[in-house]
């Protein structure tokens, strides 16, 4: 039977045609399933695989920290930290739990493959069994904490301890094989879709060269049929070279012309199928990649989070939206004194370091709520041998990526230094300001004071020796201005204090030299005197006259403080490069309202006081390179330390 040229033309394309259907269909079907399986894979296993990362993670930390618990020597902390590791312990395990399985509830087992739908009946079965290894976990649990007989100081049994490890033993191993379990599952999962996407590639590969072939043979057959239609034929080896081009117009009507347009639908069939399977696997290949690296991702990122806050130099202490601390860093150990095996883990009103927290502890709430920023200035923290610390605390809400506060971050800067530092920089200028005002003053005063008391001497020399009455006041006025003259002196001795003469000397032998050179003064007033010198005390560079001075002005004023007498207590100490000089006394003490200005020039609690002596003391002692403070309570007494700083002892490095 013979066919026109028309039909032989038509017969020989629709095989082509028919071939590179087939070739996309099958692509296009085999890629469709690989992509199924991957949702399968992302929707499914691997949200099951976080959540029991999350159980095994929880199940270890938990070890450990019930481990360090069972270790502690105090049996009360122990119950009470037992009771708390078991209340969080169920809690969070189960939340794992109902998260698992609803998770597989909420995967579409329709798509999936028989095997896979057994394996999730399989693991919903495994879910079930920890879920029965946890319960006997915290019965186990339960019955060492309630053996803790605190009263009577006995710890849980030896037998009931084995007893809740070997059940911990029990589900830690559940929950390491249910992981395994998922993990060889995802695994197997990947290679079968990697294999079956090679698969799919080679037979796509071998039904595209099938394809060709048949091109290249139809093409064939047709030059061999139309050779002079050079067009159609350049055409159609364009085609079969891979260049979907389309053939130039033929403009005949006849079967030529329809053949020509066949090519140009053709070439435009196939150059969008060869874009959509290359865009295809581009993506595959993408999906791979990100499944990969999303793990070393997690990795990396967690290493890089604890190196930032460990590198940064200010104290950070992160909690949850309870107050329970997660996090703390090197710099915040330093600054609060905390232990972090002592502090993570339990609630930031339960350290020690709460008390001075009373503005962020009301301010809590309205930080998580309203997610406000918080900075308190200069909080005064009582740090154990470092006394009283000085801090800028910034306090800032942590949002996660549903703009919910899930914590609070704590960054802290110790500004003790900086603040002191000012301070006595400001006082320094008070100080030097006054000074000169007082050496004005007193300049300005001195000599009309001698002309008044020289000419009130003249002219009581001229008053006849019967005249009691304007001798008497000629007296007064000498008083007077003798009493002034003595004011002017101070106020000179203060504003126009030397440069010290330093020189080694002994504290030990001028404090001791001071305290016999006023013994009758302490007499007099019934003060009883107990001195006790630190034989390790070392010499200091000192003006031996100024430091007289400054200390004879401290005695004088604890004996004016003790009216009815009382106890003086002077005492000095070795503190490594350092001579601590401690003069206590059972006075009336000091209101904590003045206590603040003592040092203040003019500044005075005794009436007809000049209120310089403690300034010229400050004023000395600071010009030694010392320090000088005062502790005292109304109706407790008073305390002057003066540190002064020790040259090394002889023989000493």
């Amino acid at each position: 039977m013979k066919f026109s040229l028309a039909t032989k033309i038509f017969i020989g394309f629709t095989l082509v045609i028919a071939v590179f259907g087939v070739v996309s269909v099958y692509g296009i079907t085999q890629f469709n399933a690989v992509r199924g399986q991957l949702d399968a894979v992302n929707k499914g296993f691997l949200p099951l695989n976080r959540v029991v990362a999350e159980m095994e993670t929880l199940q270890e930390s938990s070890r450990r920290s019930m481990d360090n618990i069972l270790r502690f020597e105090n049996l009360r902390r122990q119950k009470t930290l037992l009771q708390n590791s078991r209340r969080s312990f169920n809690r969070n395990m189960r939340s794992r739990l109902q998260q698992a399985q609803t998770i597989i509830r909420r995967i579409d087992t329709s798509a999936m493959s028989s095997e896979d739908r057994e394996f999730l009946s399989d693991f919903d079965v495994r879910l079930d069994r920890i879920r029965e290894r946890a319960q006997e976990f915290d019965r186990t649990l339960e019955t060492v904490v309630v053996a803790i007989d605190v009263e009577a100081d006995f710890a849980a049994p030896r037998e009931e301890v084995t007893a809740f490890k070997r059940a911990r033993r029990k589900l830690t191993n559940d929950v390491r094989y249910i992981a395994l379990f998922l993990k060889n599952r995802i695994n197997n999962r990947m290679v079968n879709i990697q294999r079956e996407e090679s698969r799919a590639t080679g037979v796509i590969l071998w039904l595209s060269i099938v394809a060709v072939c048949v091109s290249v043979v139809v093409t064939f057959l047709s030059l061999l049929a139309l050779r002079p239609i050079r067009r159609l034929a350049a055409g159609a080896r364009r085609i079969s070279k891979g260049d979907f081009r389309p053939v130039a117009d033929v403009s005949s009507k006849d079967e030529f012309g329809f053949l020509a347009g066949e090519f140009n639908r053709m070439a435009k069939s196939l150059a969008g199928r060869e874009e959509e399977q290359a865009r295809h696997q581009q993506q595959l290949e993408r999906v791979n990649r990100d499944l990969r690296q999303s793990s070393i991702d997690l990795e990396l990122m967690k290493l890089y989070n604890e190196n930032i806050i460990r590198s940064v130099h200010s104290g950070i202490l992160v909690t949850d939206v309870h107050g329970v601390i997660t996090t703390l860093n090197p710099p915040a150990e330093k600054l609060w004194d905390l232990d972090p095996d002592r502090t993570i883990g339990r609630r930031l009103s339960e350290l020690p370091i709460a008390a001075a927290l009373s503005r962020l502890t009301a301010s809590w709430e309205k930080i998580l709520r309203d997610q406000e920023r918080l900075l308190l200035e200069a909080v005064e923290f009582a740090i154990g041998s470092r006394g009283q610390v000085l801090v800028d605390l910034y306090v800032s809400p942590l949002v996660g990526k549903d703009g919910n506060a899930q914590g609070v971050l704590l960054v802290g800067e110790d500004v003790t230094e900086k603040v002191r530092t000012k301070q006595a920089l400001l006082q320094s200028e008070r100080l030097a300001t006054i000074g000169r005002m007082s050496a004005l003053v007193a300049h300005e005063i001195r000599n009309p004071l001698s002309s008044i008391g020289l000419n009130a001497e003249l002219l009581e020399d001229e008053i006849p020796a019967k005249s009691k009455e304007p001798r008497k006041i000629l007296h007064s006025i000498a008083r007077e201005v003798e009493r002034l003259t003595e004011i002017t002196d101070e106020y000179l001795k203060f504003a126009r204090l030397p440069k010290p003469s330093l020189a080694p000397e002994n504290l030990n032998d001028l404090i001791s030299g001071l305290l016999s050179f006023i013994r009758g003064e302490f007499s007099s007033a019934s003060i009883e005197v107990k001195h006790q010198p630190d034989p390790r005390v070392t010499l200091v560079r000192a003006d031996e006259g100024q430091l007289r001075q400054a200390f004879l002005n401290l005695l004088r004023n604890s004996i004016e403080s003790m009216p009815s007498g009382g106890t003086l207590t002077v005492s000095t100490e070795q503190f490594d490069s350092v001579v601590r000089v401690r003069i206590a006394d059972t006075g009336e003490g000091i209101d904590n309202a003045c206590l603040d200005r003592i040092f203040d020039p003019f500044f005075s609690t005794r009436e007809g006081g000049t209120g310089l002596g403690l300034s010229l003391t400050q004023q000395i002692v600071t010009e030694h390179g010392g320090t000088i403070a005062c502790e005292s309570s109304p109706g407790q007494g008073t305390c002057f330390v003066v540190e002064l700083p020790s040259l090394p002892a002889a023989g000493g490095d």
